[in-house]
């Protein structure tokens, strides 16, 4: 027995209509066991984990949005929601270069790659110090020194329904992106929701002058689509492992998040405005929230700007803005998208950073 979901679309009853009604309850319960798993995110007090450049926002787009990404989808949700993977219908690239204060530097690639089985990614970020110079117990000047931080990310997320005939084509229940050469669906199905569970491995690695770590760990979250271009989301990262120096060993800065996601169109679509919302609790500090808005002009060009009330230096408010060059690629071409785009973020006395990335979809 079959049910014919749409014209030309057969599938087992099996997977029909109770997969329906057990989704749904399947992403119930996850959401759930995340947020049970609240006590491993008990505060610990500021500085007291290791690690802590995870924490330094690399990705050019979330950083413009403050951070608010728990619920969007895109390949950067390969750092705030593996989840976000499995509803990517093509496969895709992001890179990313940031100015960081007092000379130091941050680069980041990830790669998504979808296929009938899923959302396969890898990703990849460093932090690097640059010379440092360095004295003694007396204070006397005894040459440089430096310090390095590298994370891999290789990650693996689902969605359901998925149909193989809809790879490389968009999805019309999700928040519209700004790629004009991706052709959408057209007989989408079901019209009810799209669930998505994704997780990653990590392996975190850190430098300073002669003394190294490295240590692995776990992130896991899911996905919701609802009709209308809702979108929400939930994640853990960074639930395992501690990062030890010499004799120390430090828990790594756990992180819980949930977000909320919404697009608005004006007629054809000529402004599309897409309202995001995140509510995030390090293991080491209080709960904030942070919110972000994007604005995309007749998806050409984009501004973005960001708002996190998190106590922290001169780094609440961010913005940017992006400008999309697929409409000038060829419509046969392997690569059916090309974006560049810059955030700006202010840490008061410390100085303002400034991060370059760039996109491509295929």
């Amino acid at each position: 027995m079959a049910d014919n979901i749409c014209p030309g679309v057969v599938i087992p009853r099996t997977w029909g209509k109770p997969l329906r009604f057990v989704i749904p309850r399947v992403l119930t319960a996850a959401v759930f066991c995340l947020f049970s798993a609240g006590r491993l995110f008990a505060e610990t007090g500021p500085g007291t984990t290791g690690a802590n450049f995870l924490k330094i926002p690399v990705a050019v787009i979330p950083a413009a949005l403050g951070e608010s990404y728990t619920a969007l989808v895109g390949p950067d949700s390969i750092l705030y929601n593996p989840a976000g993977l499995g509803l990517l219908s093509y496969s895709s690239f992001s890179g990313s270069h940031n100015r960081y204060i007092d000379g130091i530097t941050q680069e980041y690639a990830a790669v998504t790659y979808r296929s009938r089985y899923g959302t396969a990614g890898a990703g990849f970020s460093t932090l690097s110090s640059g010379k440092i110079e360095a004295y003694d117990n007396d204070d006397m000047l005894i040459g440089e020194t430096s310090t390095n931080h590298t994370l891999w990310m290789f990650s693996y997320a689902q969605c359901w329904p998925h149909f193989n005939q809809d790879i490389g084509k968009l999805d019309p229940m999700l928040i519209t992106p700004s790629w004009t050469r991706v052709a959408p669906v057209l007989d989408y199905r079901p019209k009810t929701y799209r669930v998505a569970v994704g997780g990653s491995v990590k392996k975190i690695s850190e430098k300073l002058d002669k003394m190294s770590a490295s240590v692995y760990t776990a992130d896991a979250g899911a996905m919701l689509v609802l009709p209308g271009h809702f979108h929400l989301g939930v994640s853990a990262l960074n639930l395992t492992g501690r990062q030890k120096f010499v004799f120390e060993g430090y828990k790594l800065p756990a992180t819980l998040r949930a977000g909320i996601a919404k697009d608005f169109h004006s007629i054809n679509d000529i402004i599309v405005v897409t309202v995001i919302s995140d509510m995030v609790k390090y293991s080491d500090t209080p709960v904030f929230n942070s919110v972000g808005i994007e604005t995309d002009i007749m998806r050409l060009l984009q501004f973005r700007a960001g708002y996190k009330s998190q106590r922290d230096i001169g780094a609440r408010i961010s913005g940017g803005f992006g400008l999309n060059f697929d409409k000038f690629t060829e419509k046969g071409s392997l690569i059916h998208g090309a974006r560049v785009d810059y955030a700006y973020i202010d840490y008061g006395d410390l100085g303002a950073t400034h991060r370059f990335g760039m996109q491509l979809i295929w």
